[in-house]
């Protein structure tokens, strides 16, 4: 078989053995890559991965693909928009190479089984109810988002969260739990009011219809099970099965004896800082989101963590004073437009015996690694892909220090 990147992929070259499409490949904009077969998409991850990161010295990557290829997701915001002659109401994800228009899905291999029916059963209710999306040019109309949450490790009937967001504006709230649940076992219905222009997938106050607006996820790392409670808003990782394969490895790399610190940044709702509690001293957590620090505290105390601490703020303010205190291993797990200039300083000034670098796109993980060079090493590179059927990948990178 030819070599080939994952960005050239296209319909016209499928090959034989690769996964059946979904129906809507080609113009989602969710799934660019569906048309290889896994193990070749798993590949070409490593490549594109090992060629950033070679140059910087660090070795080849170890590859963990998904242990799911289908329904892996635990997370997924869905748009509302509206046909291209302007009647029918569509919701579903955006088309490819579209900001503004929306495909109306009718079938996803992402979420789970059950989410297109869900996705019907609120198109129905809308069109019923002769509600109209929002319009992010006008800043008109009313339904925004519909964001939906699934537990995938619980032992019993998992949990599940829908969410919608709005403009302000009537709605009818327990005919829309009605909708939901007809189609779809929610255990958690809420809908969320969104007054800013800007269309974003985010609310500025939140109406409980059905349940608690959260759910619990486990995690089994290192043998040990963790239970996290999930808000609207908080971070997790969006694979759970490959959660548990990236955590796993951070604590297997860090080689922890048991006394020593550790500080967690970017640590959302303390995935990372409580996979690795059992093995250290103490654990400092650092997090701006209110909601995701909120959670992660409440995950340390169901789980009965007491060495863990955590900070609400920005990296950029507080990472410095964090860094003072001298940890023994630091980890990283900044967004996408990876680390600030001030937070990049900070670790430089710093020089950790161990920095962890975890990564969801590798152009800003090589760009940062570069910058720590002159006192930080690759030592370590792995790939997990959290992500199949997309471009996207996670990575992890360990560094220690160069000088003492």
């Amino acid at each position: 078989m030819p070599s080939r990147t994952a960005t050239s992929a296209s319909s016209s070259s499928r090959t034989e053995g690769a996964e059946p499409l979904c129906r809507h490949f080609g113009s989602c904009g969710g799934c660019s890559i569906q048309d290889i077969p896994y193990p070749e998409q798993v590949k070409l991850k490593a490549e594109k991965l090992a060629r950033l990161m070679s140059r910087l010295g660090a070795p080849d990557p170890t590859v963990h693909p998904s242990p799911q290829t289908r329904f892996y997701r635990n997370k997924m915001e869905f748009s509302f928009g509206k046909s291209g002659d302007g009647i029918r109401l569509h919701l579903g994800l955006k088309a490819r190479k579209s900001f503004s228009r929306v495909l109306d899905l009718e079938e996803c291999l992402l979420l789970s089984p059950e989410a297109p029916r869900l996705l019907g059963a609120v198109r129905e209710w809308a069109a019923r109810r002769g509600l109209d999306p929002y319009d992010a040019r006008s800043h008109s109309g009313l339904l925004r988002h519909l964001i939906v949450r699934e537990a995938k490790n619980a032992a019993g009937p998992p949990e599940r969260m829908v969410g919608l967001v709005a403009s302000p504006g009537e709605i009818d709230p327990e005919a829309f739990a009605e909708a939901v649940t007809a189609a779809y076992p929610a255990s958690s219905v809420w809908i969320g009011w969104n007054a800013k222009p800007s269309d974003t997938a985010v609310a500025d106050s939140l109406l409980p219809v059905k349940g608690s607006p959260s759910i619990t996820e486990t995690l089994t790392v290192g043998g040990r099970q963790i239970s996290f409670k999930l808000s609207p808003y908080s971070f997790f990782q969006t694979n759970t099965k490959a959660a548990e394969l990236l955590y796993g490895q951070i604590v297997e790399w860090a080689g922890l004896s048991g006394a020593e610190s550790a500080l967690d940044v970017y640590s959302g709702s303390g995935g990372i800082a409580l996979s690795i509690a059992g093995s250290v001293a103490k654990v400092s957590a650092l997090e701006m989101n209110p909601s995701s620090v909120a959670d992660a505290k409440e995950n340390a105390a169901r789980n009965g963590i007491g060495n863990v601490r955590f900070y609400e703020g920005a990296c950029e303010l507080l990472l410095a004073a964090l860094l003072d205190t001298k940890p023994d291993l630091v980890v990283v797990d900044p967004p996408r437009a990876g680390l600030m200039p001030r937070a990049l300083k900070a670790l430089l000034a710093s020089a950790p015996p161990r920095l962890l670098y975890v990564s969801c796109n590798p152009a800003t993980l090589a760009r940062d690694a570069a910058a720590l060079l002159p006192c930080l090493r690759p030592e370590r590179l792995a790939l997990v892909d959290m992500f199949p059927h997309t471009e996207h990948l996670e990575s992890a990178l360990l560094l220690s220090r160069t000088r003492s």
